[in-house]
């Protein structure tokens, strides 16, 4: 029993100092010469700040799921003042940023922690919660990052090159850290990406979105319904 407690806390503590390695990179370094003008206008300090990701209490390697965005929002113009949200989940993301070794793993499981209760009042809970329903699996069982880890102005569509960069710097070594037995894109946007650099690999999925997630459309249902039959026939 001891073991299994030792092994846990010690992949959880590997956990969090690769999701706090990955704060480190900075915005420029994603966004390139287009960060001036992909940068929100307001909430500028909020923007420079990385949400890397979230993985549950119950992930397991080669066994959990990885869901996929394309960025966070929160970057449109008429965004002057911080959500209730994200009063509380901003500072824990810039205390993360700035973590000691010896820190960084309380600090990355309170994100965790604030993460799966704050979701389920965002609009994404709407396609979010179905998704996990269809994979028999709850919030505690994935993970959840965007592909691009930072908010961009009027939550624009980032650039191709972007795009390839964020996937380069942080999508793909996560992939090799979380060994995801599959992954989910939520979203045709986070879809087009996830084809382009997953193609041909098993166990893919894009979960189509609608505009401010009011209803799941009937393509979605389709997609939930492959991911049903997939996971409950392994």
């Amino acid at each position: 029993m001891n073991n299994a407690v030792n092994d846990f806390s010690d992949s959880r503590c590997s956990l969090a100092r690769h999701f706090h390695d990955l704060t480190q990179i900075t915005r420029s370094e994603i966004f390139g010469d287009t960060d001036a003008q992909l940068r929100p206008i307001n909430l500028t300090s909020d923007s420079a700040i990385m949400f890397s990701g979230y993985v549950g209490s119950g992930y397991e390697v080669n066994k959990g799921i990885l869901l996929l965005g394309i960025n966070p929002g929160g970057g449109g113009d008429a965004y002057e003042k911080r959500s209730l949200e994200d009063e509380l989940f901003y500072p824990l993301l810039k205390d993360f940023r700035g973590s000691s070794e010896k820190s960084a793993l309380d600090d990355f499981e309170l994100i965790n922690k604030e993460f799966a209760t704050i979701v389920k009042g965002w609009n994404l809970w709407r396609i979010l919660e179905p998704t996990l329903s269809a994979a028999g699996a709850t919030i505690d069982d994935v993970a959840y990052m965007n592909i691009v880890p930072y908010r961009t102005r009027d939550d624009k569509f980032p650039p191709s090159l972007v795009r390839k960069t964020a996937w380069e710097y942080i999508v793909a070594p996560t992939l090799k850290i979380i060994s995801p037995r599959a992954v989910i894109a939520l979203g045709k946007k986070a879809g087009s990406i996830v084809d382009t650099q997953l193609r041909g690999r098993q166990h893919v999925y894009c979960v189509p979105r609608t505009i401010g997630d009011s209803y799941i459309s009937e393509q979605a249902r389709l997609v939930l319904s492959d991911i049903r039959k997939d996971f409950f026939q392994r």
